[in-house]
C-alpha cells in the first residue's frame, strides 16, 4: 500500500486503463499514481508507461501554474502506430489530477462508501485511491492511501532467518497477502522498513506453535516452509498436508530431505496423493546457489509460476 504525501507531491495524476481493444501490456483496471518526482504501481508496457508519465508530468506542471478543479483527460492510444509497440492493440487511459483542492470532496465520497461509484473511492472496482474510511488505514494529515483492492492470495512464509528475510523483500511487490510466521519476536529483523519496500505490507505473526497456525490457514493459501529446524519443518508440513485445505506447499531442502520427510510423513498417515502436492526442494532447478538472495529469487520465481497457474497443475 503506497502512502502519497501531498506535501511532497502537491499534485498527482491517477492513470487507469479503462478500455482495451486487441493485445495490451496490462488489463482493464491496471493503474498507477504519478507525481512530479515519483510513481507508484504500473500500467505495464515500457513505451506506453513512459508516454503516460511524460504526459501527466507536463500537465502537473501546467496545473501548478493554472489550477483547474477536477481536471481529467482520456488518452486513446494505438500501441503500434503511436508507441511502436508490437502489442498492436488500442488502450484508453483516464488521467485524473488530484491536489489539495480535491481532498475534501474525496473524503466525503469515501465516507459514503459504496453509495458513490468513483475509481478514487473505496469500494469502486477495479482499484481505488481513498482518503479515509472505516475499513482502511486512517488518513495521515495531508496524505491519502493508494491500496490495491483486487484479490491477493494468502502466502504463509514460515521462518524469519536469512532466507525468509530475503524472500520477504523479493515477494513484497508480487501482490500476495503475506503472513510471516516464526515462534519468537527476536527471530524477526529489528530494523524498520520503508513503506515503499513493502507496497502491500505483511503480517508478522509470532506463534509458539507455527504448525497449529498452519492448520487454520485459508484453503487458497500458498505455504513456504523454511524454518531453522527440520523438526519444525516436518510439523508444519504435516499440519498442511493432513488438513488438505491448501493451494500449494513448498519446502526448502534437498532431494535427501524430501525422501526423509516423505518416509516419515507417510508413516504418520499422509497419503501418496497428498505427498505429491509437497514441492521439495522449492524453487527452480537451474538456480543451484545456496546464497539467501539466490534462494529467495528462485523461490519467488516458483511462486510467480504458481500465481500464473492458479490452483491447477
Amino acid at each position: 500500500m503506497a502512502m502519497v504525501m501531498l506535501s511532497e507531491q502537491p499534485i498527482i495524476a491517477h492513470a487507469i486503463i479503462i478500455r482495451i481493444k486487441g493485445s495490451a501490456p496490462q488489463i482493464v483496471g491496471a493503474d498507477m499514481v504519478i507525481g512530479a518526482t515519483a510513481i507508484w504501481n504500473t500500467i505495464g508496457g515500457g513505451a506506453l508507461e513512459h508516454q503516460i508519465m511524460m504526459t501527466a508530468r507536463k500537465q502537473i506542471a501546467n496545473l501548478q501554474k493554472h489550477p483547474q478543479y477536477w481536471h481529467r483527460q482520456v488518452l486513446d492510444i494505438a500501441l503500434g502506430p503511436d508507441m511502436g509497440q508490437c502489442c498492436g492493440g488500442h488502450v484508453k487511459i483516464l488521467l485524473e489530477y488530484i491536489g489539495h483542492a480535491e481532498l475534501d470532496d474525496l473524503k466525503d465520497m469515501a465516507k459514503q462508501g459504496n453509495a458513490v461509484s468513483h475509481p478514487l473511492v473505496s469500494g469502486a472496482p477495479p482499484s481505488s485511491i481513498t482518503l479515509a474510511d472505516s475499513h482502511l488505514p486512517r488518513l495521515e494529515a495531508d496524505a491519502f492511501m493508494a491500496p490495491q483492492t483486487g484479490y491477493r492470495r494468502p502466502l504463509f512464509i514460515y521462518g524469519a532467518g536469512h532466507v525468509g528475510r530475503a524472500l520477504i523483500h523479493v515477494t513484497a511487490p508480487m501482490g500476495f497477502d503475506i503472513h510471516w510466521v516464526d515462534f519468537a519476536e527476536d527471530r524477526f529483523p529489528q530494523t524498520s522498513v520503508k513503506d515503499v519496500d513493502f507496497p502491500f505490507g505483511y503480517r508478522k505473526i509470532i506463534a509458539i506453535d507455527p504448525a497449529k497456525l498452519a492448520g487454520y490457514a485459508p484453503e487458497d493459501a500458498f505455504h513456504i516452509i523454511l524454518t531453522h529446524s527440520h523438526q519444525l519443518d516436518e510439523a508444519i508440513c504435516y499440519a498442511v498436508l493432513s488438513g488438505g485445505g491448501f493451494a500449494r506447499c513448498g519446502l526448502i531442502g534437498s532431494q535427501t530431505k524430501k525422501a526423509r520427510f516423505e518416509h516419515r510423513l507417510k508413516k504418520r498417515g499422509i497419503s501418496d496423493q497428498m505427498l505429491a502436492r509437497l514441492t521439495c526442494p522449492i524453487g527452480l532447478d537451474l538456480i543451484v546457489s545456496k546464497a539467501p538472495a539466490h534462494l529467495a529469487i528462485s523461490i519467488a520465481a516458483q511462486l510467480a509460476i504458481w500465481q500464473e497457474q492458479g490452483n491447477n497443475a
